[in-house]
């Protein structure tokens, strides 16, 4: 085991069963007839949003009957009664977007309610459904992915959230570091439509310039700082026992293999592939590298994630932070992006805040601006992290900013892996289509994808891959040494 292991396993299906009435709040609603206008929360409210059903397990008595069927316009119906918006529905349109190169660990649906009294604007659901090709939706339940990112929204985040306002300095700095859920199981979970708010995510291929960067690193500051310190407020044994879910089976442990692994092995077998193919100056060393992870490489650098090998305080880490997971409002005139919104908590972790930073500087940011700034971007991130415990919060930040340093060199490797990605990957999955949803072995059928594309574009990428991979394992050197260009 990698992690923490965890022995009470029936307090792991005692935790995902909890049984969260949806909640009506004053800013959630106001009446309960069907000519009162409905009052929605806040864009930006986090208060109690999101209740918790599994459909697994039911030991519990359920109060409410669990809604299975995403596919159904009375799930949305019976979802707005139980948020106490009683406005008569017109009609409910259910539409399967069209995300190329996405979806790779679930299928989602776009859903418009409409109601009767053309004065109410309609609501935009986002919705993620589990994976229809069973076998892949079965590995994605035996790490818990559903459940973790349900057990967030209903029970955890309301608590962090509950936490944070009675602290004299707190600011409300969480507002806006999510997308408010409306619902959520071990099957679907439904959030609010971001496009509707005019969020948008950024091309996946692009890298992340250093306005960009800030406003990420100073999420991950809200996102952490807000989580280190409710768990040292409550001592890491009592959260462990208590939300055990969120520390068990994690996709960054041996049990994550399953899921995690093969995206670890694309990255080297692609990374093989090209440096065999299209050598070029110094692509022997890296080649050399690469060949070290050639089985079962991802096993590696599990001991990254280990409880016991961090010099940070543990903190809640979304796990998977790259544009794929970033959702961005532009200015209406300069047309940058002025906010930011992290999505898909399906793989939060407890771990060293570096372990985020180093997959979203390697996997997003400039090359250049990382190879030449990224310490100054450790600092900017530290900065903003103090900020948030001490000044807002009146705690104490008990690691110091080498500590982050150190944890961050010490883990690039993980980083290096997945900037492949960057290089290479995304550009093939997104001519691949729906590989995950698509029927087979989901994992092999991503494989195959990116193995076809590389095959299909070698002679006329294949030296500019084998540049760029050079480059970045120069770069990755450096980094894990501490230096800079």
């Amino acid at each position: 085991m990698c992690l923490t292991s965890i022995e009470n396993q029936g307090q792991i299906l005692q935790l995902i069963t909890y049984i969260c009435l949806f909640y009506s709040t004053v800013d959630s609603c106001v009446g309960n007839n069907n000519n009162t206008v409905p009052v929605l929360p806040q864009r930006n409210s986090l208060t109690l949003p999101c209740t918790a059903e599994s459909s697994k397990v039911s030991k519990i008595p359920n109060k409410m009957e669990v809604l299975n069927d995403p596919g159904s316009p009375e799930t949305y119906k019976e979802i707005l009664k139980r948020k106490g918006i009683n406005s008569q529905v017109k009609e409910v349109q259910i539409k399967i977007p069209s995300l190329v190169g996405d979806q790779f660990a679930s299928q989602c649906k776009v859903v418009k309610v409409i109601f009767s009294d053309e004065n109410l604007p309609p609501l935009d659901f986002f919705v993620k459904v589990a994976a229809a090709n069973k076998e892949f939706a079965d590995q994605m339940s035996d790490v818990l992915m559903f459940e973790k990112e349900s057990l967030y929204f209903s029970t955890l985040l309301p608590e962090i959230q509950e936490f944070l306002e009675a602290q004299p300095g707190y600011d409300g700095f969480l507002k806006g570091l999510v997308p408010k859920c409306y619902y959520s199981s071990d099957q679907f979970i439904v959030f609010e439509n971001l496009l509707s708010d005019g969020y948008v995510m950024l091309n996946k291929i692009d890298r992340h310039d250093l306005h960009t960067t800030k406003l990420v690193l100073k999420q991950l500051a809200r996102f952490h700082g807000g989580t280190i310190t409710f768990l040292q407020s409550i001592g890491e044994e009592k959260f462990l026992n208590k939300y055990s879910l969120v520390a068990s089976k994690s996709v960054w442990s041996e049990e994550g293999e399953i899921v995690n692994g093969t995206w670890t092995q694309n990255a080297v077998d692609g990374a093989i592939k090209i440096l065999s193919s299209k050598p070029t100056l110094g692509s022997d060393k890296a080649l050399n590298f690469f060949k070290k992870f050639e089985k079962r490489g991802f096993l590696r650098l599990c001991s990254q994630y280990r409880y016991d090998n961090q010099a940070c305080s543990l903190s809640i880490n979304h796990g998977d932070v790259w544009n794929g997971n970033l959702m961005f409002q532009r200015n209406t005139e300069t047309k940058k992006p002025e906010t930011c919104l992290l999505i898909d908590l399906q793989t939060i972790h407890l771990g060293s805040p570096a372990l985020d930073l180093v997959f979203y500087i390697f996997g997003a940011v400039d090359s250049e601006l990382r190879w030449k700034q990224w310490r100054s971007l450790l600092r900017i991130y530290y900065d903003d992290l103090e900020d948030v415990v001490t000044q807002k919060l009146g705690k104490k930040l008990k690691f110091s900013f080498e500590d982050l340093v150190s944890d961050f060199c010490s883990k690039s490797e993980t980083g290096f892996f997945f900037g492949m990605y960057a290089i290479f990957g995304f550009e093939a999955l997104s001519d691949a289509g729906d590989v995950v949803n698509s029927g087979g072995n989901a994992m092999e059928n991503l494989s195959i994808a990116i193995s076809s594309y590389l095959d299909k574009v070698m002679e006329q990428k294949g030296t500019i891959f084998s540049e760029k991979i050079v480059r970045a394992y120069e770069e990755f050197l450096d980094i894990s040494a501490g230096k800079s260009i």
